[in-house]
């Protein structure tokens, strides 16, 4: 999507224009009539276009996502990040209008989700700071949990406005991807039963897997399964989830070089090309680098549309497949069944 046809501020000047006919809920603690109804952020529905950035803190990490002239990324890895997620988190902030104020007690602040970091994770608020091109800021919200009490489709949430300890029940929510991971398109490619051709997983002081499938459509078998064992047909079915698809959770720049004993798994495509995980530092700790090349010419495109995602970054691994990484021969296979 072009950076500069998101539409936010056409969007959202509309519905500044739309008047407020609904009778709004009292409730037990005092509330600032002369802000009810009132947009928290004015400037964004106006100048919804010039947000450049959104410097993100919650209970796991720092981050900022930054719109460049050909798209959005996140700041420290340099990955392209949704365009939509970015639209979404500034629509949110932007039709957010005040309800009634709440407690302004910093030790209460968890009851609402807005706690400082430090606190219990699920009490610690999300703060997103919306900066433009000149690294002005031009809102800083604090986001806590939801509240469903507050009238109208989109319901309410609890917000802390910069450094101040009032807090505040807001109609509208900011809409933070959640977890960081919801930021970018996770998925690189399905290699699903038919196109699975075999994996071979080795290095890192590890048994050696191989695992093939004879016949498009075949279930992978242990090529080197040891003697008195067979497929363990479960793990290795297992096994082949770890490319439908190919994912990640986490993703950085590189850091330092593969030493040259790291565990390695190559996948083999029968559309062509071929896909090998390295893993970066110790296996346990789920990053890899992927390399892509095409086997034959039937699978160059592919390839070269595939590379283009991986190539310049590190990548980290869900917890399941960080186990399977580190399988050996003996998980992946079993005792034969007595014969009935």
């Amino acid at each position: 999507m072009n950076v500069r046809q998101l539409g936010i501020l056409g969007l959202l000047t509309a519905v500044s224009l739309v008047a407020v006919g609904v009778t709004l809920r009292t409730g037990a603690q005092g509330f600032a009539s002369d802000k009810r109804g009132q947009r928290v952020f004015p400037e964004l529905v106006q100048r919804a276009n010039d947000v450049a950035s959104l410097s993100i803190r919650d209970a796991e990490r720092n981050y900022t996502i930054e719109k460049r002239a050909d798209g959005f990324y996140e700041k420290d890895s340099g990955y392209p990040a949704k365009a939509d997620a970015f639209r979404d988190v500034v629509s949110g902030a932007a039709l957010l209008s005040y309800e009634e104020t709440k407690t302004a007690d910093p030790a209460r602040f968890a009851d609402l989700g807005l706690a400082d970091p430090g606190a219990a994770p699920d009490s610690i608020g999300r703060q997103v700071i919306f900066r433009d091109a000149k690294n002005e800021v031009m809102a800083n919200v604090t986001a806590g949990n939801r509240d469903t009490t507050v009238g109208g489709a989109a319901g309410g949430s609890y917000i802390r406005l910069g450094d101040q300890k009032q807090t505040w029940l807001v109609r509208g929510e900011v809409r933070v991807p959640v977890p960081q991971a919801a930021w970018f398109e996770i998925n690189f490619v399905n290699i699903g039963r038919d196109a699975l051709a075999g994996l071979r997983i080795s290095g890192g002081g590890l048994d050696e897997i191989i695992a093939v499938s004879e016949n498009k459509g075949d279930d992978l078998k242990i090529a080197n399964a040891p003697e008195g064992r067979e497929t363990d047909g479960g793990k290795v079915m297992r096994l082949s989830f770890m490319v439908d698809p190919i994912s990640f959770q986490d993703v950085r720049k590189p850091k330092g070089e593969p030493s040259p004993d790291a565990r390695r798994m190559v996948v083999t495509s029968r559309n062509g090309y071929r896909v090998t995980y390295t893993s970066i530092g110790d296996v346990a700790e789920g990053w890899v680098r992927f390399a892509v090349d095409a086997t034959d010419d039937a699978g160059k495109t592919e390839a070269d549309e595939l590379r283009k995602k991986v190539e310049g970054f590190e990548f980290k691994l869900a917890q399941h497949e960080i186990d399977m990484l580190k399988w050996g021969l003996m998980d992946v296979t079993a005792e034969p069944k007595p014969k009935s």
